[in-house]
């Protein structure tokens, strides 16, 4: 947008609008779109591995769990309640779960950072779209306004010489129109 900004070319008559190249700012827009679903897509990926990594970990701690399970069956009936208790209570159970949870609220906020920042993105170009859209109608418009004024001069002056040219054959004006 810098560099569009910056190869503008300013209209006489127009105080401070420029003409904008239409073909560089489409240009623009058009790469822009393009790189909007790109940060979406990226979004997409960091959810996808954010529940990678969950399920991972319920993977992990299920298998720790049936682990011990399995020995807790080989024990006797009043270890297999001490094992079962332990079994949820174990620090890999409990890191599991915590990691779990940490790489879930890492994964929401960079998809929700990214999200954002494609939200912005999109924002400012139609912003810009908008008022390039807006400039170059108040230019067109003030441009038709001088040529206009412009025409209304000119006919004047030639109406003005025709009237004179009349004047000084001494015709009537009046004797001319037909009724």
């Amino acid at each position: 947008m810098e560099s569009l900004a910056s190869s503008t070319t300013r209209v006489p008559g127009f105080r401070k609008r420029v003409m904008v190249d239409s073909d560089r700012l489409e240009t623009i827009v058009s790469d822009l779109r393009v790189s909007i679903p790109a940060d979406m897509q990226e979004a997409r990926e960091i959810l996808t591995q954010k529940d990678s990594v969950i399920n991972q970990a319920h993977l992990e701690a299920r298998r720790v769990k049936e682990s011990a399970e399995h020995e807790a069956l080989a024990l006797t009936a009043s270890a297999k309640e001490e094992q079962a208790t332990r079994i949820d209570e174990t620090e890999i159970v409990k890191e599991a779960h915590a990691r779990a949870e940490e790489i879930t609220q890492q994964a929401a906020q960079e998809a929700q950072e990214v999200t954002q920042e494609a939200q912005r993105r999109a924002f400012q170009i139609m912003e810009a779209a908008e008022a390039a859209g807006t400039t170059r109608r108040d230019g067109a418009d003030q441009y038709a306004r001088e040529t206009l004024f412009d025409l209304e001069e000119r006919l004047s002056i030639q109406l003005g010489q025709v009237r004179r040219g009349i004047d000084s054959l001494g015709l009537d004006v009046d004797s001319r129109v037909p009724s």
